[in-house]
């Protein structure tokens, strides 16, 4: 929890709380926030937005995002769902396996719903067993799959509102590059809403197969007068990362291939099972995994952090290392707990270690930061791109 059941933080910035509300009262710095009738104020928002003003005109070079469940909860009637959500909705098939194993319900994960835990369990006992629960497993899957299949909600999720803010930058700076844990696709839906060319390591032709080369493309305006001989990068590409894999991915023999989610029969995903750190050793994954280890170690670099409940440590400890490491970096976490419940610090400072100064938390959901990012007009081009024609 926070410092006390009063004291609510918005704001953690260079490592201290920076705005926060004691006893409905808000605090900017240390300092009570007065009107010019020396009226106590306590509507934070303005606050919270005026930091968001300031904080991220700065210019970074590099932006990396990571962006996990907790973005997809805020796709209107159709959200996602999170680990603890899966539990409840597996719960027909999830009975079914319990019939197969006496004593499965007295053990500690079916006792506090961990379904990560359960399926570690299960696909060791499904090994051992020499494939006795194969159709159980393969039904909580399908399940999972129908959870995660979602379409853009167009009229409240924020996701195009955020790559049309984010991706707005000069046309000689580095792209940003959006790493991401989700199996569904609707980041990849709001970009092509807006036209984007997306790179996600796919081939542009038909069939699109997978290639990690595919990522060191990228489509650049080139320029030739009597005065300049110069290429710059064109607006609206947007690089995508999957790092647990795709709904729409599927692996045909030794070829990976992107395809209509309906038509996939058995998706590449990594599974919430803790083997899936062994699994993020194996392809496509590890390509994946390498790029966002590289992209963390680069030169004044934005990371932001969005959805993500820091319990997947193959992830956690290459962004405690960015932190720790990389000097030139500054992380900013998006932390949602839930309705007014403000930031957890002490959390955060178990997981790395005490805050460090290059570190920023702010408290909202992820259709927050998009309302509050503050957008530069100045780059935001509408053209749109078809991407077969390139």
């Amino acid at each position: 929890m926070t410092t006390s059941d009063t004291k609510r933080i918005y704001v953690v910035n260079n490592g201290q709380p920076f705005i926060w509300t004691q006893e409905e009262v808000v605090y900017q710095d240390g300092k009570i926030q007065k009107d010019s009738d020396n009226v106590e104020i306590k509507d934070v928002a303005p606050y919270v937005k005026g930091f968001y003003d300031i904080f991220f005109k700065q210019y970074f070079d590099n932006i990396a995002i990571l962006a996990a469940a907790g973005t997809s909860l805020d796709n209107g009637k159709n959200k996602g769902m999170i680990r603890s959500d899966l539990w409840g909705f597996c719960k027909p098939e999830l009975e079914a396996v319990a019939g197969h194993i006496d004593g499965i319900k007295a053990k500690s994960f079916w006792v506090n719903k961990d379904i990560e835990a359960l399926l570690s369990f299960l696909t060791l006992y499904n090994r051992v067993s020499e494939g006795s629960l194969d159709k159980d497993l393969e039904a909580i899957k399908l399940k999972i799959k129908s959870a995660c299949t979602l379409e853009l909600d167009e009229a409240s999720a924020p996701h195009t509102e955020f790559l049309k803010k984010i991706t707005a930058r000069k046309a000689n700076s580095p792209r940003v590059q959006l790493f991401t844990t989700n199996y569904d696709t609707l980041f990849e839906q709001a970009a092509r809403r807006l036209g984007f060319v997306i790179i996600d390591g796919f081939s542009f032709s038909q069939p699109r197969i997978f290639s990690g080369r595919n990522f060191d493309f990228d489509i650049v305006k080139r320029e030739k007068t009597r005065i300049k001989n110069e290429e710059s990068f064109i607006a609206n590409v947007l690089h995508i990362y999957k790092l647990h894999g795709s709904l729409d991915w599927e692996r045909i023999d030794d070829t990976i291939m992107q395809r209509e989610i309906a038509t996939v029969k058995s998706p590449l995903i990594i599974y919430p099972a803790s083997d899936k750190y062994e699994s993020s050793y194996e392809q496509p994954y590890f390509e994946m995994m390498s790029r966002f280890q590289q992209m963390l170690r680069k030169d004044n670099l934005l990371i932001l952090v969005a959805g993500f409940g820091f319990q997947d440590k193959h992830i956690q400890n290459v962004i405690i290392e960015a932190v720790n490491q990389n000097s030139s970096s500054h992380l900013v976490i998006l932390d949602y707990s839930g309705e007014n419940r403000g930031i957890d610090i002490e959390r955060y400072s178990r997981i790395f270690s005490g805050l460090k100064p290059n570190m920023t938390i702010i408290s909202g959901k992820f259709s927050d930061f998009a309302r509050n990012y503050p957008c530069n007009a100045t780059y935001v081009i509408s053209e749109k791109y078809d991407a077969e024609s390139f």
